[in-house]
């Protein structure tokens, strides 16, 4: 259901509470909603001073969230007689297992569980259904499993005059998961950023979907915490190559989870990674130098005229390793010094750590920097405690990022630093597309008799099957050659993934795992993480082009084969893809559902077909892929002026790397665009239609753009056929459109295939289209693998 009637969880007209508290925080909580108008809050099979009271279900007023102390007397027919009067959020505020009936009964009037075991939600603008109300209001959003860590991260950001646009713990996760919440965050105006901790997935393709989602839009910290059943082991690396994947930033200590609250709250961006930095003494400049070299920032040296500039404000000042030590100087001088270096473009920060010292007042300090409104780009360290803690509380009570340690500083540069880094990395062009198989179709395994055990492929099949991919066995493979080992695993709440290590290499060699499927970006850079370079003079092996297209066509297999359970192979280096010096492939009688298999949506070849223009010529038209960035960007900029207001509502004068990579860089799962390409080649796109769908896949908005010549031919009129077409094998109940009043191509289009229009809501110059899109009686060949399953 992801979103739907989420915000009965934060902002409830209504509220009603089933049986008394039965430990300190359901009384805590209780206390809580005692804050609401008692017009508002109605209890049930309980009482309690300036409430309502009803005696029996029959009894209960409308209220939109029910709060479950006792679930003893909830029962699907008391869901079901909720949902008909209102109710859309239930908070299972107690540690017993929702029933599966109970769960059923909501889900089919569409009422949100969040529990078991949950600590409840808080909203700054909301109500506070939890025993810990947020310490302020703020603009991140706090995203937790634990009740545990999410009181320990209230109380920190309390101490930090830190405050949240809301929190809500998903517990035991029955219904309302991680997932639905990230896609809550997306789309909340009030959440500029996402600290989230987990330790479990329940459903990996709706959490990375919805974590590509937000990530998109706002940084997302994640704290990746052992769950119950791991025995207190380590980060799972794994879950931490989804989270690079997603675009999450990853912490690895609570601690660093509460600088990441700060780095959120109050570091602006980051471009350059570099640092200014400033101390009261040679000792304490060298300290944070060394902290911001191990975080990978760049201490920033003064130029030459900043550094007399600097030493006019503050003459007794000394430069070490490109720190500037302020020694004694007084605060008008330290402050003078800071104003110099805050002004130059070619820092992203100005660090100014301060260590008690005779003479010097640190809470004036922290007063006058207030005073001065230096705040931008400024980030203070206040050292020791009991003179610091004054002086840290009057920074963040005015939102200056203040730290009480220079790693603590460091990290939260770092996060912000890594956000522009992510974002970076997942913006960049493919080249190589190894979607060898994308109109015959995968090679095929040999049936095998169901519930048989898995085996292991024999070498003439393992051999065809990887021979299939491009990749043929080694002539002669050295003892003492060089190689990388990949093995291919499932995870048990991920999915399919690969692991990478060099062989031969040291126990200390770093080992990189990654989710397929695998483009040349993604590939170089696990490969770098192994150890591997782009030198061409580097000994053969030890190059990134010695693996990377073997390594994409592995992952290829990966999504393509369903029954392999695992794979181990070595890699070793040839002239134009590297061959294979060993492999065990073992299958499976039957394959696992893609979706618990496959935590990434895979690129969806199989809805390549033909179609004709009207003057009888033949194209493609096939799912966008992100090397088609080029040629989207030179259909777009020989378009006409009014063909680009009418299409995005605006002029556009350029089209940018960053904006034709969001419209060739989508998640399949959430997004469909469409391509119309030349039958032979894919140099050029003749046009495309797009339709983007809300996190339930109930409704989409749909758009589509053609090339000036292409108009008269069809072409239009094919491609929103088609991409209705795939939006009903799909499911979608609605698609809908905004269209530009004097858009008559546009307008004329839609009715001809049966939109219906409706005023907009919001722009009078606009109409909506919609229309329920239904498959024809024979639907196309290319729409019968869909389903609603499918989002």
């Amino acid at each position: 259901m992801s979103i739907r009637n989420l915000d009965a969880l934060f902002r409830p007209r209504t509220v009603a509470v089933v049986g008394a508290p039965a430990d300190r925080p359901g009384a805590q909580l209780m206390r809580q909603l005692d804050a609401l108008d008692p017009a508002r809050r109605t209890i049930l099979l309980g009482e309690r001073d300036g409430w309502t009271r009803a005696r029996r279900p029959g009894d209960l007023p409308p209220s939109e969230l029910v709060v479950v102390l006792d679930p003893e007397p909830v029962t699907p027919r008391l869901v079901r007689r909720l949902a008909d009067n209102g109710s859309r959020g239930m908070i299972w505020a107690c540690d017993a297992p929702v029933p599966v009936a109970v769960l059923r009964a909501g889900h089919d009037a569409t009422l949100r569980v969040l529990g078991p075991r949950t600590g409840g939600t808080a909203h700054a603008h909301g109500i506070t259904a939890s025993a810990w109300p947020l310490p302020g209001a703020g603009t991140t959003a706090l995203i937790a499993q634990s009740r545990s860590i999410t009181a320990a991260a209230l109380d920190w950001a309390a101490g930090h005059a830190l405050g949240f646009s809301w929190m809500a713990v998903t517990g035991g996760e029955a219904d309302v998961d991680v997932g639905d919440l990230l896609d809550h965050a997306a789309l909340d105006p009030r959440t500029q950023a996402v600290v989230l901790q987990l330790s479990r997935v329940r459903s990996a393709r709706k959490f990375m979907s919805a974590a590509r989602a937000c990530a998109r839009s706002k940084p997302v910290v994640v704290l990746q915490t052992p769950d119950a059943d791991s025995a207190g082991t380590p980060q799972d690396p794994v879950f931490s190559a989804a989270f690079r994947r997603a675009g999450l930033v990853e912490v690895d200590r609570v601690t660093a989870l509460f600088s990441a609250l700060a780095a959120l709250d109050r570091v602006g961006e980051a471009a350059t990674g570099e640092v200014a930095v400033f101390g009261n003494g040679a000792g304490i400049c060298q300290l944070a130098h060394a902290a911001l070299l191990r975080e990978g920032l760049t201490p920033a040296a003064a130029g030459e005229v900043s550094r007399a500039r600097i030493l006019e404000q503050a003459p007794l000042a000394r430069m070490h390793a490109g720190a500037v030590d302020l020694d004694l100087a007084d605060d008008h001088a330290t402050i003078g010094a800071l104003r110099i270096a805050l002004s130059s473009p070619l820092v992203d920060f100005v660090m100014l750590v301060r260590s008690p010292s005779p003479g010097l007042d640190d809470e004036a300090l922290a007063r006058r920097l207030v005073d001065a409104g230096l705040r931008e780009k400024l980030v203070v360290v206040f050292l020791g405690q009991q003179r610091a803690a004054p002086a840290l509380r009057r920074c963040a009570e005015a939102r200056i990022p203040a730290f009480a340690s220079v790693e603590a500083a460091a990290r939260a540069l770092r996060y912000r630093r890594e956000h522009r880094h992510t974002q970076d990395m997942l913006m960049q062009t493919p080249t190589l597309d190894p979607l060898v198989h994308a109109g015959d179709g995968p090679p095929r395994l040999a049936p095998a008799k169901r519930g048989s055990p898995p085996r292991i492929l024999p070498a003439d099949e393992a051999q065809a099957l990887l021979g299939a991919y491009g990749l043929q066995p080694a002539a002669w493979i050295g003892g003492e050659g060089r190689g990388l080992r990949v093995r291919l695993r499932r995870h048990p709440q991920l999915g399919t993934h690969l692991q990478m290590r060099l062989d031969p290499a040291s126990a200390f060699a770093p080992t990189t795992w990654a989710l397929p499927p695998l483009d040349d970006v993604i590939t170089a850079i696990k490969l770098r993480e192994v150890g591997l370079g782009e030198r061409e003079q580097a000994p053969p092996g030890l190059r990134i082009r010695d693996y990377a297209l073997a390594v994409a066509r592995l992952a290829q297999l990966a999504v393509e084969q369903p029954r392999i359970a695992e794979a181990d192979l070595r890699l070793v280096p040839a002239d134009d893809i590297a061959e294979v010096g060993f492999a065990r492939i073992t299958v499976d009688a039957a394959a696992p559902p893609e979706r618990s298999r496959l935590a990434l949506a895979p690129y969806p070849a199989e809805l390549e077909h033909f179609a004709m223009l009207r003057d009888g010529r033949r194209y493609r038209i096939r799912a966008i892929h992100p090397t088609d960035e080029p040629a989207l960007i030179r259909m777009l900029s020989q378009a006409g002026p009014e063909d680009i207001r009418l299409r995005f509502f605006r002029y556009i004068r350029q089209f940018t790397h960053a904006m034709a990579a969001r419209m060739t860089q989508i998640d399949y799962d959430r997004e469909m665009s469409l391509v119309a390409v030349p039958e032979q080649g894919e140099e050029e796109v003749l046009g495309m239609s797009t339709l983007v769908f809300d996190p339930d896949g109930r409704e989409a908005e749909y758009a589509v753009l053609i090339r000036r010549e292409y108009a008269g031919q069809r072409l239009g009129l094919q491609l929103m056929q088609d991409i209705l077409d795939y939006a009903a094998a799909r499911g979608t109940a609605s698609v809908y459109g905004d269209v530009l009043m004097e858009n008559a191509g546009m307008l004329g289009l839609a009715q001809r295939l049966g939109f219906r229009r409706t005023a907009h809501p919001d722009d009078p110059g606009c109409v909506r289209v919609l229309i329920s899109p239904k498959l024809p009686a024979e639907p196309p060949p290319w729409t019968k693998g869909l389903s609603s399953a499918s989002i």
